[in-house]
C-alpha cells in the first residue's frame, strides 16, 4: 500500500501518435506508480473532451491524473502532485509544459512561472497534460452538468471550463513546478492552425463566461476579468494587442519567432471572430426553430 493511501489513474487520451509509447514507458518509471493507466484511442476523433470523460468513466482510481499522448512526466510527477494535493487539503494539483521545440518554448517563456509550490489563485492550475483531480470533485461536476469536460469544445478550451466550474464550487487547487516535457513540434504554419483553432475555443468560453451570473473567471482574461473576478470586456486593449501588437520583438531571440507568434495571435482573433459570428448565426437559428415550432404548435390547438 503506497504511503499516499490513494488510488492513483492516469487517462491518457490519444489519437494514435507514436509518441504515446514514450508518455506510457515514463508512467512505468513513476517513483509513486500510477495503480492503472487507462488509454482511450479517439479513432473516430470526437474531441479530447469525449475521450477524458471516457477514461473517467472507466477509472476507479479516488484521483484521476490526466497526461497527453505527447508528454513525458518526470520520475517524480505523481508522487508530487498527489502529495501537495493532500498538503494542501486540494482538489486539484496540476502544472505546465517543459517545450521541446522551439518556436514553442520562445512563446511560453514570454510567461515566466513561479518556482515555488502554491495555492492557486487563478490561471497557473488548468493544462490538462499535467493535472490531478480528486474523483469525487469531478463527480460533483457530472451530476450538477451533466458531463465532466463539456463536449461542446471539441479542441482546445475543455480543460479552462472545467477549471473554472470547480472554482465557483469553491475548489481550492495548488499549483505544481514539476513540468511535463512535450514532445509536441510545431511548424509555422502549424502554430498558427492552432491558433486559430484557440481562437475558436476562446469564443466559446467567453459566450459561456458572460452568460454567467457568478462572477467567478478561471484565469486572468481581456474578455472576461482579472484578479479572479469577471469584469467587462476590454475589447480596445484587446485588439490592439491581437489585431495591431503584441510588439514583443525583444522577447525574441530569433526573429522568425516573433514573427510567427505574431501571425499566430493575429488568426487567434480571426478564429475569435468566427467563432462569435458562429454563435451567433447558430443562436438566431435556433430562435428561428422555435418560433416556427410555436407557431405551428398553436395552429393545431386551433383545430376544432
Amino acid at each position: 500500500m503506497p504511503a499516499d493511501r490513494h488510488t492513483i489513474s492516469v487517462v491518457i487520451p490519444t489519437l494514435g501518435r507514436e509518441t504515446l509509447a514514450s508518455c506510457q514507458a515514463a508512467l512505468a518509471k513513476q517513483t509513486r506508480p500510477p495503480d492503472e493507466v487507462i488509454v482511450v484511442l479517439d479513432r473516430e476523433r470526437r474531441g479530447v473532451a469525449w475521450g477524458r470523460n471516457e477514461g473517467i468513466a472507466r477509472s476507479t482510481g479516488d484521483v484521476i491524473a490526466f497526461a497527453d499522448d505527447d508528454g513525458i512526466p518526470p520520475a517524480d510527477w505523481l508522487e508530487r502532485l498527489v502529495s501537495a494535493l493532500d498538503r494542501h487539503d486540494a482538489a486539484v494539483a496540476g502544472g505546465t509544459f517543459q517545450e521541446t521545440d522551439p518556436l514553442l518554448d520562445a512563446i511560453r517563456r514570454r510567461t515566466p512561472l513561479p518556482t515555488m509550490e502554491q495555492l492557486d489563485p487563478g490561471g497557473l492550475v488548468g493544462n490538462t497534460g499535467n493535472i490531478l483531480f480528486r474523483r469525487d470533485c469531478l463527480m460533483v461536476c457530472e451530476q450538477a452538468d451533466g458531463y465532466v469536460f463539456n463536449p461542446a469544445f471539441t479542441g482546445a478550451g475543455e480543460d479552462w471550463e472545467l477549471i473554472w466550474r470547480l472554482r465557483k464550487r469553491g475548489a481550492r487547487m495548488v499549483y505544481v513546478p514539476n513540468p511535463v516535457t512535450h514532445l509536441r513540434r510545431a511548424t509555422g504554419i502549424q502554430h498558427v492552425r492552432h491558433s486559430f483553432q484557440r481562437g475558436l475555443a476562446i469564443a466559446t468560453l467567453f459566450r459561456v463566461m458572460r452568460a454567467d451570473t457568478s462572477g467567478v473567471v478561471p484565469q486572468d482574461s481581456l474578455l472576461w476579468g482579472e484578479a479572479g473576478k469577471k469584469t467587462n470586456p476590454r475589447w480596445l486593449k484587446a485588439g490592439w494587442l491581437k489585431l495591431v501588437g503584441p510588439f514583443a520583438r525583444k522577447e525574441f531571440h530569433d526573429a522568425r519567432h516573433f514573427w510567427w507568434f505574431w501571425l499566430g495571435e493575429k488568426c487567434q482573433a480571426a478564429g475569435f471572430l468566427w467563432g462569435m459570428w458562429r454563435g451567433i448565426w447558430a443562436c438566431s437559428g435556433t430562435h428561428r426553430s422555435q418560433g416556427s415550432r410555436s407557431t405551428a404548435t398553436s395552429t393545431t390547438e386551433r383545430r376544432p
